[in-house]
């Protein structure tokens, strides 16, 4: 069943969380409760609506604003509670005073009773149309001085989003400059005792300062100047985020501040922009996200629907509903404040229990101030990214100790992490040498955290670093970038805190890998303006293994970082990960999953790491699967004729490998395979770089034929330099360097019925020793192709024929020995039958014969992997067919190809089917 957007995904069946919008009607449509129910409702959650006012206006005009009764407004909110309890609660338009305390009644008792609600408060002043929506005042002056006190509500609300406009009226202040702005939010914060998010996306081309009465309209230069001096860039919509013990949050982020710039969308239809963004927070929050995740998402929401937005009316239209934001680029870019400075001028400069019309700065200190908090790019964002990963991380274990990590690393696994968390207390060995004393007081004072470089640590990181050298492996030095950079680990992982003081740029320069941890979509983006090797994911459940200051992620929130993020990056899941969940995890679409308890806390932790990882990835597995009693690879079927894959095959051909069809024992297979390829024209040159490259150990090279200039289009092994050169031995010559694994051998002669034992003497000999062989008759010649026929089946040799002239190819494989009832191609042409079209006479394109040969080398790659007990039936598809190919409309059709009693080559009188070719259509 499709989702509501029409996608592949499941619907779900769980029951959404509650949300409430206590704010007025619009009868347009575009704004108010309605815009919030439509919000809500398109990122997952069941909208539940108290109207506050009823308001007539379009898109170009608001004629009247008329606020319910107390009584109504009160009994819709006990109606609500006594059966749809709210997740969270989003309060917009409020009409007048009386409606603001009354509310902050209701909301002390409520939250008497539900404390971790969380509310947001949207403080609507001003219509998109510019008319006025409280008191019925019609002039924006007047609004202004009238202002709503949102005072009732100190301690009750948890968010407010104020506008440019808004700001500027609830702290009586001016707000031209960016400086002016960021303090007026903080003086805010702490008048309300919430976080803010001051709306910079409205902000005039000029001053703000709704209270001047000189304020005069300038030409668009002369604005562009003015924005500029002011602070702000006018390809950003800028927002500025205050926030103020938000639960659940990192240490480093519950009282952070931030500014949050998105490109500025260049559109007139952004009508209920604001209502969308306070909903979308709310609707967000609903769903167990941090305030400050909350935030980024609905900025993505609203920008998007900016991006998407039509008009409707005479007026700004509303904004398009698009679901929950999965493009990255409509995130915001993070710059965190530098909070010490604007600390102290906000101290020194702004009493918030003084009038707040005085508390502005200085024209010299908003210099200062702007010249901290301007839109400058985030620290540590790096024009290109760190180390690519050169394999996927699968089963990542994350280690303490030097002898778990050794033993890892011997069974095969590719990547760790070392992750020793110790301080000076901890050392058992001889005092730290005076220099590791300074080295570690030096780290002390930069970071503001002890960083112990002492000689037993240095040491354990050291020898970590050198073991995973040694066995060629990913390993990873958890926060010790110092040692990391200085030994030359392969990778750093950092964690947020440790990211905020780590020198990236040096970490870059050394070459080295950088994994990032995140616990939310804020810190996911943190990450992402690093560039990082992978991003890890979590906690996803439950852990004891690090305190966290968030809950568990879950499931549902890992499934919406993966849509997020997975074409951009490696991701890894963390956090109680064990057997029990591990199909859930994966089945959120994440490829990588870190594991701690579940390896480091097991009984044998190699063996804990295999069944991980077959769990997993089964071949990957397969690969880390070492049998403690005999060891011996537990995987079936690794050796064939004495051989083993190499680490190096291995990882060449591991596409193939991961293959159920393929495993390691068939790449084996391949390897030990025996195929002649007869013509090395469009289709043979094609099929020998195919077979060589996917690892067939021999081939035999059969064409008399030299290079000529019109063979060039399509058959693309060869060169102007070849031309006049025999095509065998320059293939040979070719394949030596594309694939020197292979063994090839070249005959510059034709094939026939005298030449067919002198050529075909190494496929028998391969065959008499149990080998796997076949042969490949790709001439387009009629009397060579029943030559080649004949010599097959008196040979018992596995045959695949391709051919294509014009717009026609055909395709069929014979095997009497495994599928005797199959035809010949005598059968199917005998050899009066007069055959003239050839790609000389009939011409043919180039791709057309790039299809019959990828077909004909795909049916002897899955001959040579089959087994022989398979299933007559399963043989029957690639044996037990005659396939044509129209190039022209792309169309397959099949006709089951039997054998003819009265063939003269394969003909048998024990074997009595129908020689009729049933044809349908593929």
């Amino acid at each position: 069943m499709l989702g509501i957007h029409g996608d592949n995904t499941p619907m779900n069946t769980e029951l959404p969380a509650f949300v409430w919008t206590i704010a007025g009607s619009d009868s347009g449509g575009g704004a108010g409760i309605q815009a919030d129910l439509a919000t809500i409702q398109d990122l997952g959650c069941h909208g539940c609506s108290a109207i506050t006012t009823v308001t007539a206006q379009s898109s170009v005009a608001v004629t009247l604003v008329e606020p319910v009764s107390a009584a109504m407004l009160m009994a819709q909110l006990t109606t609500l509670l006594s059966d749809l309890p709210p997740k969270a609660i989003k309060i917009g338009l409020l009409a007048d005073q009386s409606q603001v305390t009354l509310l902050a009644d209701w909301l002390a008792s409520f939250k008497s009773h539900y404390p971790t609600v969380p509310v947001i408060v949207d403080p609507v002043m001003v219509a998109s149309c510019g008319d006025a929506l409280v008191d019925n005042c019609q002039d924006i002056k007047s609004v202004a001085k009238s202002a709503l006190d949102f005072k009732p509500f100190k301690g009750l609300i948890d968010l407010i989003t104020p506008n440019v406009l808004e700001l500027g009226r609830l702290t009586h202040s001016d707000v031209s400059t960016k400086a002016q702005f960021a303090a007026a939010a903080l003086v805010l914060s702490q008048s309300l005792d919430c976080s803010v998010l001051a709306k910079g996306g409205d902000v005039s081309f000029g001053s703000t300062d709704i209270l001047d009465d000189t304020h005069a309209q300038t030409n668009a230069n002369a604005l562009d100047t003015a924005y500029k001096s002011n602070g702000w860039d006018r390809e950003l919509a800028e927002d500025y985020l205050v926030c103020h013990r938000v639960r659940a949050s990192s240490d480093l982020h519950q009282n952070g501040r931030f500014w949050l710039a998105s490109q500025r969308v260049n559109t007139r239809h952004n009508h209920g922009s604001g209502c969308t963004l306070s909903s979308a927070i709310t609707a967000v929050l609903a769903q167990g996200f941090v305030l400050q995740d909350a935030v980024v998402v609905a900025k993505a929401y609203v920008s998007q629907g900016l991006s998407a937005a039509l008009g409707l009316g005479q007026g700004p239209g509303p904004l398009a509903r698009t679901g929950w934001p999965n493009d990255l680029s409509c995130y915001a870019k993070i710059n965190q404040c530098d909070g010490n400075f604007i600390d102290h001028n906000f101290n020194q400069h702004l009493n918030a229990g003084s009038d707040l019309a005085a508390t502005v700065l200085s024209v010299k200190d908003q210099a200062r101030v702007q010249v901290r908090i301007a839109s400058t790019p985030p620290q540590n964002i790096l024009s290109h990214g760190f180390k690519v990963l050169d394999i996927n991380l699968g089963v990542y274990p994350v280690v303490s100790d030097l002898t778990m990590l050794e033993s890892l690393l011997a069974a095969g696994v590719k990547t760790l992490q070392l992750r020793i968390k110790t301080d000076i207390s901890q050392l058992t060995t001889a005092a730290p040498a005076e220099s590791d004393l300074g080295k570690s007081m030096q780290s002390r004072c930069e970071s503001g955290e002890p960083e112990l470089i002492g000689s037993e640590l240095e040491a354990q990181i050291q020898t970590a670093i050198a073991l995973g050298k040694h066995f060629n492996a990913q390993l990873f030095i958890n926060d010790h970038w110092q040692l990391a950079i200085k030994y030359h680990a392969f990778g750093v992982h950092l964690g947020q805190e440790d990211l905020a003081v780590a020198d990236l740029a040096a970490i870059k320069a050394a070459g080295l890998a950088l994994g990032i941890s995140s616990h939310s979509y804020f810190e996911l983006l943190l990450a992402h303006q690093c560039s990082p090797s992978y991003i890890a994911l979590g906690h996803i459940f439950p852990t004891t293994t690090k305190q966290m200051p968030s809950a568990p992620q879950g499931l549902a929130k890992l499934k919406r970082y993966v849509a997020l993020l997975q074409d951009h990056y490696p991701l890894v899941a963390i956090g109680g990960i064990d057997l029990d969940n591990l199909a859930k995890v994966k089945a959120t679409g994440v490829a990588n999953i870190a594991v701690v308890r579940a390896i480091t806390e097991a009984q044998d932790p190699v063996a804990a790491f295999a069944a991980l990882s077959q769990a997993w990835e089964p071949y990957w597995g397969a690969k880390c699967m070492p049998n403690m009693s005999t060891n011996k690879p537990l995987y079936n079927g690794e050796t064939v004729s004495g051989k083993t894959l190499s680490d190096a095959d291995f990882m060449r051909y591991s596409r193939q490998v991961l293959l159920l069809e393929v495993g390691e024992a068939g790449q084996l297979q391949l390897a030990d395979a025996s195929v002649v390829i007869v013509g090395l024209g469009g289709l043979g040159q094609l099929a020998a770089q195919y077979l060589a490259r996917a690892g067939i150990g021999c081939l035999t090279l059969i064409d008399m034929d030299k290079v000529e200039v019109s063979n060039l289009p399509r058959q693309l092994l060869f060169s102007d330099g070849d031309i006049g050169l025999n095509k065998a031995r320059v293939a040979k010559q070719k394949l030596n360097d594309l694939a020197p694994q292979c063994t090839v051998t070249a005959h510059e002669t034709a094939f026939n019925t005298e030449t067919a034992a002198h050529h075909l003497a190494d496929i028998l000999e391969a065959k008499q020793q149990g080998k796997k062989v076949l042969v490949l008759d790709c001439t387009d010649n009629f009397a060579t192709r029943q030559a080649i026929n004949r010599s097959c089946i008196e040979a018992a040799l596995p045959l695949v024929s391709a051919s294509i002239a014009a717009f026609s190819g055909q395709l069929f494989a014979v095997d009497q020995m495994q599928f005797p009832s199959g035809g010949c191609y005598h059968c199917i042409f005998p050899a009066q039958t007069r055959v003239s079209q050839s790609c000389s006479t009939q011409g043919v394109l180039g791709p057309s014969v790039g299809v019959m040969a990828s077909m004909q080398s795909l049916v002897a790659m899955q001959l040579l992997l089959s087994a022989d007990s398979d299933c007559d039936e399963s043989k029957s598809a690639l044996l037990g067919r005659f396939w044509r190919f129209d190039a022209q409309s792309l169309a397959w059709t099949a006709a089951v190809l039997t054998r003819d009693p009265h063939c003269d080559v394969c003909g048998s009188k024990e074997i009595t089917p129908s020689t009729k070719m049933h044809c349908f259509e593929v």
